[in-house]
């Protein structure tokens, strides 16, 4: 590893923190989440994530918890899950949805800028090559989230949510 890349790690550690690591308990579905032990020559510690990780890891947390549901952080997690629950328009609901994950990571001060929010429910795009599975994605009624962005360390990151259920 060059000084370069020694370099720029550090400045991930510093400027986007580390935390304790979270792995979903049921993969590919954002249910819930259970702390990672890692064995060492001490025995059993808790396993942590640093830098890119803990952005990831953060975002994602906060993109599948109801805000407010935090009682000691009340403005911590996703507003656009509300809208999953309102009887109004799809249309309107997947706008919702995108402005409450615009709002999530324009809050992190880790995120220099928003790439792009991709909210995909298989209606849009046919003609496209796996038009089977946009049709499964049609009829399962869900939508798949994916947001990409920079950090203020200069790395592209992107996020894929699980799934959200009848959008």
């Amino acid at each position: 590893m060059d000084r370069t890349e020694r370099e720029r790690q550090a400045a991930q550690r510093r400027y986007l923190g580390w935390g304790l690591a979270f792995e979903p308990t049921m993969p590919g579905v954002d249910l819930a989440r259970d702390i990672v032990f890692d064995d060492g020559p001490n025995g059993r510690a808790l396993a942590l994530v640093e830098g890119t990780g803990n952005v990831a890891q953060s975002l994602a947390v906060a993109l599948t918890t109801l805000r407010g549901s935090n009682v000691f952080d009340a403005t911590f997690g996703f507003d656009g899950l509300n809208a999953l629950a309102e009887q109004i328009e799809p249309n309107l609901i997947r706008e919702q949805v995108r402005i409450g994950i615009i709002t999530l990571l324009d809050r992190d001060p880790r995120v220099r800028k928003i790439v792009d929010v991709n909210l995909d429910d298989g209606r849009l795009g046919a003609g496209r090559a796996d038009d089977a599975a946009a049709a499964a994605l049609r009829s399962s009624r869900t939508l798949q989230v994916q947001v990409q962005f920079e950090t203020i360390t200069d790395d592209r990151l992107s996020v894929r949510l699980g799934e959200l259920p009848s959008v």
